[in-house]
């Protein structure tokens, strides 16, 4: 049941808090299934919820992580894990801001509820710890996050490539 824009309650993006927690990993959680559905790759360990978790938590208290989450009322409806980290040694040095996870929940997508949360990244937390460039990754097979990418105006600039051991 996808609310209809003009009928959407004000949606908040905020810094999240520990109450926040439980209801980003249901959302995660839904996000990692739907995607295991095309890769079992994404299949959760029987400690993935617990661990995606405490990566969270831990998160709130890092200054070099964020977790910004969308908010209709005190439901929170869709989230944003990131962080930055410095490349040096070899190239130039640069600091990058990564976008690790980002979902919605499912009656709330194509609201541009993550674009804004997007945004929110890259205005308060990438410019602010001055970073030089944003990265993310995004299955191919998800034709509909890549272009959600795309319109924000990402591009391919590494593709990564692997190989199943058979044992």
């Amino acid at each position: 049941m996808n609310p209809v824009k003009e009928d959407m309650p004000e949606i908040q993006l905020t810094k999240a808090e520990k109450e926040d927690i439980k209801e980003i990993v249901k959302i995660w959680v839904e996000t990692i299934d739907w995607h295991a559905k095309f890769d079992e790759d994404f299949t959760l360990d029987k400690d993935g919820k617990t661990n995606f978790s405490f990566m969270v938590s831990k998160a709130l208290y890092e200054p070099t992580q964020v977790v910004f989450v969308a908010k209709s009322g005190n439901k929170v409806i869709g989230f944003l894990y990131g962080f930055t980290k410095k490349h040096s040694g070899f190239f130039k040095k640069r600091v990058i801001a990564h976008i690790s996870d980002i979902a919605v929940d499912d009656d709330f997508r194509r609201l541009g509820i993550g674009s804004k949360l997007m945004e929110k990244f890259e205005k308060d937390f990438a410019r602010e710890n001055q970073a030089d460039e944003l990265t993310l990754y995004v299955h191919l097979l998800n034709e509909s996050g890549v272009k959600f990418y795309e319109k924000l105006g990402y591009s391919v600039k590494l593709l990564s490539m692997r190989k199943k051991l058979e044992y």
